[in-house]
């Protein structure tokens, strides 16, 4: 029989023990309930949770892979559910009249959106864009509010999120009034590349310009000056960065 796994002994531990107070299998299994057993468990939202409630929400929990490019949803449209990144990356932009854009969020696995305009039952007032391959989760409004009704701890945390989202939309008008285009341009692969092992970004320079809120060639010239200083490396839609320490000192 071969080994069992670190990540196999624990999803075995949990269907058990699911198995054991509802009577049932749960109807997926293997390493994708363990992930969206461990995406919950990490997320700011959902942490806190009991066991059974959080076996419960990941099976109710609906599955969706999204094309790079593709958009997972447009400003104007319904919010109708809840997203989670289970990977991929995505971003949240928001457009004008006059077909310009401006990034507010890069999302990497893990992280969550849409959540303002589907507790509000309103509309979603950006554009979700899948920048690479994406596979998410979605969680339906009507399960989301039953649960912030019935667990108020998942309302504090949900509070502390929407904080969170404030100062850091406070910190991008702070960034784009008085901070350098160097600084600004640095926080932006900073941004990019937290959490992960990868030195490299998928990004554009329009976008780059987009979030930093100057031009395409402004941008341009700018990357190729850090390029020849061994900050970065540039290749069609991706910065690699090569020199991190150097990158987080930038003013």
């Amino acid at each position: 029989m071969a080994p069992v796994s670190n990540g196999q002994g624990y999803f075995m531990h949990q269907a058990a023990v699911f198995q054991s107070i509802s009577g049932t299998v749960p109807p997926r299994c293997g390493i994708d309930l363990h992930a969206r057993l461990r995406l919950l468990a990490d997320s700011q939202l959902f942490r806190g949770m009991a066991m059974p409630d959080q076996m419960s929400l990941a099976l109710a929990m609906e599955d969706r892979s999204m094309r790079s490019g593709a958009d997972i949803f447009r400003q104007g449209d319904e919010a109708a559910a809840l997203f989670a990144v289970m990977a991929g990356q995505v971003r949240i932009v928001l457009g004008s009249a006059d077909g310009r854009g401006h990034v507010l969020r890069c999302l990497g696995t893990g992280e969550f959106f849409g959540e303002i305009a589907v507790l509000e039952g309103a509309r979603h007032d950006a554009d979700a864009l899948a920048v690479t391959n994406c596979r998410l989760l979605m969680l339906d409004r009507k399960r989301l509010v039953e649960l912030l009704e019935q667990k108020p701890c998942l309302a504090m945390n949900l509070i502390t999120m929407l904080g969170d989202r404030l100062r850091a939309t406070s910190g991008q008008v702070e960034g784009l009034l008085f901070q350098s285009l160097d600084r600004r341009l640095a926080n932006v692969l900073l941004q990019h590349l937290a959490g992960r092992k990868a030195a490299s970004v998928n990004i554009t320079q329009a976008e780059l310009g987009e979030m930093t809120g100057v031009t395409r060639e402004t941008v341009n010239k700018k990357m190729r000056a850090w390029q020849e200083a061994g900050l970065v490396s540039l290749q069609p839609g991706r910065v690699e960065v090569l020199d991190l320490v150097r990158l987080r000192a930038v003013r």
